[in-house]
């Protein structure tokens, strides 16, 4: 019998990026933003005058992504869950510099993940998989198979899709859907 597929979001989900994103920006500005405080994917409007947009070029700097912290209880559960599904990561980078620091962080926290099932596209709605676990609501529009919204302080208005807190709810649904 073929394994499901299972395709996962890499920032927000796997990736801690709002961590890194506002200590950087803490850091730099001497403010004592929390992610939780993060409501929106665009937040701008939470920083500094003195920051404003320029918070987005974070995400242009070379380190930015590969040193990013792993998400709580993702790699176990990912571990157990390749046992009986196919796996793909599928995260959109935000410009081309962003591919090889996101593919060099995948190899060294998933080494038991197939590398190529990396897959690097805006466009997630291409994915034919069974689940998509992401973040952004946007992303799961148009996904065709089953929607999983991954929690995060920017979607907590979201109703629409099956919302999961943590990789231990991950665990929970999907060993009991397989």
């Amino acid at each position: 019998m073929a394994k499901k597929v299972l395709a996962v979001d890499q920032d927000n989900v796997i990736a801690d990026l709002l961590s890194e994103w506002v200590r950087r920006y803490n850091l730099d500005y001497s403010d004592d933003l929390h992610p939780d405080q993060i409501n929106a994917w665009n937040w701008h409007h939470l920083c500094k005058e003195e920051c404003g947009i320029k918070i987005y070029k974070y995400l242009d700097e070379p380190d930015f992504f590969y040193n990013l912290p792993v998400m709580e209880g993702c790699q176990e559960v990912l571990k157990e869950l390749n046992y009986n599904y196919d796996i793909y990561i599928v995260t959109a980078p935000f410009n081309l510099n962003n591919v090889v620091p996101k593919y060099k962080w995948l190899v060294k926290h998933f080494p038991f993940l197939d590398e190529n099932k990396f897959v690097f596209t805006r466009d997630k709605s291409i994915i034919a998989a069974n689940y998509l676990i992401d973040d952004k609501p946007k992303n799961l529009e148009n996904f065709k198979g089953n929607k999983i919204l991954y929690n995060a302080p920017h979607n907590l208005d979201e109703k629409r899709f099956f919302r999961v807190n943590n990789w231990n709810e991950v665990r929970e649904i999907l060993l009991d859907w397989k």
